[in-house]
């Protein structure tokens, strides 16, 4: 059995193996990003880190390679602690604003174009069906509430 352990933090330094990065990305409006893959499971975008690359690297690498966006302003809000039978591992979130929606093209880990929507975030549950998600998603609407101030 696999159990996920959320933890609001602003620090990734002691954790190690981190395994995945992903993002909670608004638009001016509050919405959220979201893409579908292949596998039709809706989902918001990330990836795998590469070796020397800082997760902030990869946050903005995955979300140009899965979604075609550019993020401006963006935190780490907080990571999942993994727990099963094999060694722990640490899947890091941020939070982020979007800079520009490029025009879709193919992501380059899966061979296709990947569906992208915006979606309030009170629709987050009805289309990514994770339900470990509760936690992270409201700390990143809290922290897009404190930062998206005058735009």
């Amino acid at each position: 059995m696999i159990k996920f352990i959320w933890h609001k933090s602003l620090s990734f330094s002691s954790l190690k193996p981190i395994t995945q990065i992903y993002g909670v990305c608004f638009d001016n409006n509050g919405n959220i990003l979201i893409i579908r893959t292949p596998n039709e499971n809706w989902n918001i975008p990330g990836g795998t880190p590469e070796d020397d690359e800082t997760p902030e690297q990869t946050l903005k690498r995955e979300l140009e390679e899965e979604a075609d966006v550019t993020i401006g302003k963006n935190v780490m809000i907080g990571y999942y602690e993994v727990i099963s039978d094999k060694p722990t591992i640490y899947q890091l979130r941020f939070a982020a604003l979007l800079n520009e929606m490029k025009p879709s093209t193919i992501d380059p880990a899966l061979g296709v174009v990947n569906e992208r929507k915006f979606i309030s975030p009170d629709e987050f549950f009805k289309y990514v069906k994770i339900k470990n998600y509760r936690p992270m998603v409201k700390e990143a609407i809290s922290w897009f509430k404190k930062n998206n101030k005058g735009m």
